[in-house]
């Protein structure tokens, strides 16, 4: 603990990414010995702050005290930097595919300074309490999202820091292996008491369980305190509404409340795979799935980064061909030459496929010529596109400098311009704040039940899976179950779809 009580102290903090304001003036103290959560949408200056913290990033304006000294400093940088932890934002981001479980350990122990023996006795330890044990010799290349997890952490804590610091560590990974994430870290914790842990993560459920949370927002800080007090505070059921009820009035206004009409139901089918499988060399990315969408259906992809979603995906659009079996699109198998056929689909590709040196409204028009609408109809149809997804205010502007959300309605614009009957999303809404997320699922809304376009999405979100008519529950390529979120609450007997999840997981 520092001299004040707080690991972490920041006064009049600004940074910015050339013409981005990351950080504005931040004042912020945080609790020593704590697990404290850093919560908000992607681009709000959460990593950054971490950065600055981690010693990673020059201070440009403002001080930033950190285990009782600034950072600023060279001599203080150097020495407490063997007492600090930091795990970048990404799966395996600090890991060498290369190198083996054991090779990637020694090589990070060597880097803070261990000795053979100090080395082979914390890395026994960090094995043991991880499961990794027996896959010492395995290249980190061939380990699963949830092993590159924990040896990431492993190679953190290898010198056993006073301060850990986790940008995203848990995202887009299956939730089997980020409950077993944070009951390792819980572990952890008890054997070092007084460490402090700062994590930054995309999940209000996570947060609901640390002991004091940072919200948030444009490079400012918008509340802080534990969760049972930001609740009580903002009078709130759920953190996310919490979230919604702390953002300055400007952006409350925008939030519209989400709701979606019962389906009818229609026999005829849209999509259909049947032992559908695509190998890359001896990995077996996508493993006989088997499922069917019907036509006006909102149906959900539920699973972690790398089980295989977006390559079923691809493989159903023709982007990729299938390895086995076969996928029909309106009862007819899919053909990347059948272009009638394709251009009844609309995708929407995972982190947005725009082109970024076009304003909103030429992206918009090159995709009406690219989809052949008839050219008299184009000009009124762009113009109908920029006015539905609230985008004329900025249409003759360039997307980098927009915000995700305002780039997120752009791209689905853009996948309906030419009237789709099918609409495929890889994971749409990764990164934005609840109220671009919840505004999207309007316009979803909208075009599933006004237009009966039929929805295939992705997502890792319980949250989003649940407002799907179906959902399939997807692990390392296998599809473990399909139906209703309803129906696979009560085939477990479980209250959430995260535990639900979790049951199968455990099964497969």
């Amino acid at each position: 603990m520092t001299i004040d009580g707080s690991v972490v102290r920041l006064e009049g903090v600004s940074l910015r990414n050339g013409s981005v304001h990351a950080l504005s003036g931040l004042n912020l103290a945080i609790p020593a010995g704590c697990m404290v959560g850093l919560i908000g949408p992607d681009g709000v200056g959460k990593s950054s702050l971490m950065a600055l913290i981690a010693g990673a990033r020059k201070i440009q304006q403002g001080r930033v005290v950190v285990l009782d000294g600034d950072m600023a400093e060279g001599r203080h940088r150097k020495e407490v930097c063997r007492r600090i932890a930091y795990m970048p934002q990404g799966l395996g981001k600090n890991l060498y595919p290369t190198l083996t479980v054991f090779e990637n350990l020694d090589f990070f122990g060597r880097l803070f300074g261990l000795d053979r023996q100090s080395r082979h006795s914390r890395i026994a330890e960090l094995l043991h309490s991880t499961g990794l044990a027996r896959f010492t010799e395995r290249p980190v290349g061939k380990l699963s999202g949830g092993m590159k997890q924990k040896l990431g952490l492993c190679c953190a804590l290898i010198h056993d820091p006073d301060l850990l610091i986790l940008d995203e560590p848990t995202t887009g990974v299956d939730p089997l292996s980020r409950a077993q994430f944070w009951d390792l870290i819980g572990r952890i914790r008890s054997k070092r008491p007084g460490m402090s842990v700062l994590v930054a993560t995309a999940y209000m459920e996570e947060a609901r369980n640390f002991d004091w949370l940072v919200v948030m927002d444009d490079g400012q800080v918008l509340n802080t305190g534990a969760p049972n007090d930001l609740l009580a505070a903002t009078g709130s059921a759920t953190l996310e509404e919490a979230f919604i009820r702390l953002l300055p009035e400007t952006k409350r206004r925008r939030y519209r409340e989400f709701k979606i009409s019962p389906r009818q139901p229609d026999a005829n089918i849209a999509i259909e795979a049947h032992g559908l499988t695509k190998r890359f060399g001896d990995f077996v990315a996508v493993d006989r799935a088997d499922f069917r969408i019907e036509r006006g259906e909102i149906f959900g992809f539920l699973g972690s980064n790398g089980c295989g979603k977006t390559t079923t995906m691809k493989m159903l659009t023709g982007l990729l061909s299938a390895s086995e079996g076969k996928a029909l699109l309106f009862d007819k198998p899919v053909d990347p030459r059948d272009i009638a056929t394709r251009s009844r689909v609309g995708y929407m590709s995972q982190g947005f496929s725009l082109y970024t040196e076009l304003t909103l409204r030429q992206n918009l028009e090159l995709h009406a010529h690219l989809f052949h609408l008839p050219k008299a109809e184009r000009a009124t149809r762009v113009r109908e596109m920029l006015d539905r997804f609230d985008l004329t205010a900025v249409a003759d502007k360039l997307p980098p400098a927009l915000p995700l959300g305002v780039r997120q309605r752009l791209s689905l614009a853009v996948a309906v311009i030419h009237r789709p009957e099918l609409l495929i999303l890889d994971e749409p809404t990764s990164g934005v704040d609840p109220i671009a997320r919840d505004n999207f699922w309007l316009l979803l809304g909208q075009i599933s039940r006004g237009e009966g376009v039929t929805i295939f999405i992705s997502t890792h979100f319980m949250n989003e899976a649940m407002r799907c008519d179906r959902i399939a529950l997807m692990h390392a390529g296998r599809v473990l179950a399909t139906d209703t979120p309803e129906k696979l609450l009560a085939s477990r007997g479980l209250p959430t779809l995260e535990a639900t999840f979790m049951a199968y997981l455990k099964e497969a």
